[in-house]
């Protein structure tokens, strides 16, 4: 079985104010952010493991709307490659 990818947020004691002013963050923004990514990472999928079902709109090169829609489970027992990215 594969190991999990782990992520590591080190606590903000092991900055100094020169590593945070480099980084263009407070102790204390950089404490939120690390709460927040901890917490959702609690909830994201391991390594092995099935991914969530999901639905997306298709989109045409140009970014417009084209119709209908792509759900992952429609593509159960075959290869998928995802690219998530943003267009702004």
């Amino acid at each position: 079985m594969s190991e999990d990818l782990v992520i590591s947020y080190p606590p903000p004691e092991e900055f100094t104010d020169a590593d945070f002013e480099r980084m263009m963050l407070t102790r204390e923004s950089y404490t939120e952010m690390r709460d927040e990514r901890i917490e959702r990472e609690r909830h994201a999928p391991r390594v092995g493991e099935m991914a969530p079902d999901f639905t997306v709109e298709r989109l045409s090169i140009d970014k417009s709307k084209i119709g209908g829609s792509f759900t992952l489970s429609e593509t159960r027992g075959r290869p998928v490659a995802l690219i998530f990215g943003s267009y702004t």
